[in-house]
């Protein structure tokens, strides 16, 4: 399988891990957990990012990519990765679709519960787990199967 060509993607997996197992006083620990959580949604984020910007302009285009990159909203993506047309491009973008949701739900609880949001390190590390499914689901994906997602995640929906 091979990675996707975004090093950020697996830094946040990897900073997400280490918060994840942080020691120390309990509210610390409950805020890497948190920070955890956070890191794990935005690694499967930008690994959408990353799909979008390769297969629309290539990696290497640096001068076209970032517009490419920053095109996706976060509750379209989640919008569009639950719809019967994602389901279509493959079984794993259904899978990868309810695994952003729950990630996007964790995160928004995360960064915007108050800090009496109880915080659990099973938890914590089931949600990583399931971001690092996604990634993997990602990778898997065919060139052809990429480009679809591509298109479906950043061109507007017409209304018939």
């Amino acid at each position: 399988m091979s990675r996707l060509g975004n090093p950020l993607v697996y830094d946040l997996l990897d900073v997400a891990e280490s918060l994840a197992r942080q020691s120390g006083r309990m509210n610390l620990r409950k805020a890497s957990m948190r920070r955890a959580v956070s890191s794990a949604y935005y690694a499967v984020f930008h690994a959408f990012c990353f799909v979008c910007a390769s297969v629309i302009v290539g990696w290497k285009r640096s001068a076209e990519l970032e517009s490419v990159y920053r095109m996706l909203d976060h509750g379209q993506i989640r919008k569009r990765l639950t719809s019967p047309e994602a389901a279509q491009i493959a079984p794993d973008v259904a899978r990868i679709g309810a695994t952003f949701t729950v990630l996007q739900e964790r995160r928004h609880l995360a960064d915007y519960s108050s800090p009496a949001l109880p915080v659990s390190r099973n938890e914590t590390l089931a949600i990583l787990a399931r971001a690092h499914e996604a990634v993997e689901a990602l990778e898997s994906l065919g060139d052809d199967q990429r480009r679809k997602l591509a298109v479906l995640l950043i061109t507007k929906a017409r209304l018939s």
